[in-house]
């Protein structure tokens, strides 16, 4: 047991977050004392807690300039000088008191004269808009060129979170410092220069979950304020650990690392059991024997979700589960909800809540097949290896994956399922059935002692405790 504090930190909440907390209790069992500190947006102030034996502290974060960026930009590019309304609130109370004095008053000279001044304004302000557009996509343009060297104005939540972390962080006192994903590596820079002012050497461990420089943000401001922010802190980074081996080949030459980072896959363990008493098949209705098919992780577009929804159509026997994170009455599960009617599979589309991270390998096993169809395009997509593929793996499902560089790989090395063009419905419901069909021999390459040992969260520990032992 050693008396050096690990302060790990991520700006998102932790329930559902499988691979913070495996690695906050992989470092606690390695013998630190650990304190994992986290963004909690609904608290009104600090939300202690424990993970075993480490101890949780979620912070409030109010992401108050965000908010106000967001409101002033909006008012600035809704704005439009007389003859037209000045925002659309405006044009849109004027349209209802004309409509009062129509139905009050009749078509009498006033209001014919309130309506022709009505229209007037609503065409000035329609012709303004489009000269709005074109000038504010310059502005954005030119604020896109210089977004790298001013990621700090660019991004206010990473300000927002300085604010709510810096502090705290310091205040714990850390030996070391371990921050989780791009958004508070910012936040552990200042950390470790205030540190170092008071005489202390705080070493910094960067677990980078993506590849920012390969990832698609908002807009192309927010992207290239990302990758600045990351190009300036990640010089400060004592050592580097991803989520692949082509993600750390990429860091390490888009960023001159001197070292390339630890490979610390995002995988199940071996000796922890998978209990639930609950599982995919029951929550979704499915009866035993009727073909199905389960997605699960977060619902944004980038996922490709659609396309198996489309594939549905040519496959009239299976079913399709989404747990969806964070929860089923999501906006992005009625939007999936829409594309199933759209298609006509809307009886076989069904929309389940997540369990927790201990429990989803049990949760899944009654499903069939497991499925994840990123879209192409991205750069990081091409190198990941995302830990819902070993979620499906370790409880014993083939799987079915677009056919990216990294993905497709992976499952045509390992026998372990199919792969089909990204996008293409067709091709996705030929992989589904190929993957049906074949269910015992895919599933039994995954259910195999090697493969587990290989892929096992254990095998990546020790990765992770190599990092830790050369800091």
């Amino acid at each position: 047991m050693t008396d050096e504090h690990v302060v790990m930190v991520v700006a998102s909440g932790i329930a559902n977050d499988a691979r913070v907390r495996k690695s906050a209790l992989a470092v606690a069992n390695l013998g630190y004392r650990v304190t994992l500190l986290y963004g909690e947006i609904d608290a009104s102030g600090p939300v202690e807690g424990t993970l075993g034996p480490v101890r949780t502290v979620g912070l409030p974060v109010a992401y108050a300039l965000r908010d106000a960026r967001v409101q002033r930009r909006t008012a600035q590019r809704e704005w439009r000088p007389w003859p037209a309304y000045r925002d659309a609130e405006h044009e849109e109370r004027s349209r209802r008191s004309l409509d009062a004095h129509r139905a009050e008053h009749g078509d009498g000279p006033v209001t014919l004269a309130r309506r022709v001044l009505h229209k007037v304004r609503r065409t000035s302000r329609g012709w303004q808009d489009a000269v709005a557009r074109t000038a504010w996509g310059k502005v954005d343009g030119l604020r896109a060129r210089v977004a790298g060297r001013r990621w700090r104005a660019e991004l206010p939540n990473i300000v927002d979170l300085e604010r709510a972390f810096v502090r705290r962080m310091a205040a714990e006192q850390p030996d070391i410092l371990h921050v989780h994903d791009v958004h508070l590596l910012s936040a552990g820079v200042a950390v470790k220069t205030r540190a170092a002012r008071a005489g202390r050497t705080v070493p910094l461990v960067y677990d980078a979950h993506e590849y920012i420089p390969g990832t698609r943000a908002r807009t192309v401001i927010e992207e290239r304020a990302l990758q600045g922010m990351e190009a300036v802190c990640i010089p400060h980074a004592d050592a580097v650990i991803t989520v692949s081996a082509p993600i750390a080949d990429a860091l390490q030459e888009h960023y001159g690392l001197a070292a390339t980072p630890a490979v610390v896959l995002n995988s199940p363990s071996m000796t922890a059991p998978s209990r639930s008493d609950k599982d995919v098949r029951g929550a979704a209705g499915v009866a035993d024997g009727v073909p199905l098919v389960v997605y699960s992780g977060v619902l944004n577009e980038k996922r490709g979700l659609p396309t198996v929804v489309q594939a549905l159509a040519r496959l009239p026997e299976v079913h399709l589960a989404v747990v969806c994170v964070p929860e089923a009455t999501h906006w992005r599960a009625a939007l999936l909800a829409k594309a199933a009617r759209k298609a006509g599979v809307e009886d076989r589309l069904h929309l389940v809540d997540p369990v927790p991270p201990d429990e989803i390998l049990a949760y899944l096993r009654t499903a069939d097949v497991g499925v994840h169809p990123l879209i192409a395009g991205l750069p990081n997509h091409e190198m990941a290896l995302p830990n819902k593929l070993f979620d499906y793996l370790f409880a014993g499902l083939p799987i079915v994956v677009s056919d990216l560089t990294v993905m497709g790989a992976f499952v045509r090395e390992n026998e372990v399922g199919t792969a089909f063009t990204p996008g293409d419905a067709k091709d996705c419901a030929r992989a589904l059935q190929e993957a049906l069909d074949g269910a015992e021999r895919y599933g039994g390459s995954a259910r195999s002692d090697q493969f587990t040992e290989r892929f096992s969260w254990e095998t990546q520990v020790r990765h992770l405790a190599a990092t830790y032992s050369n800091l």
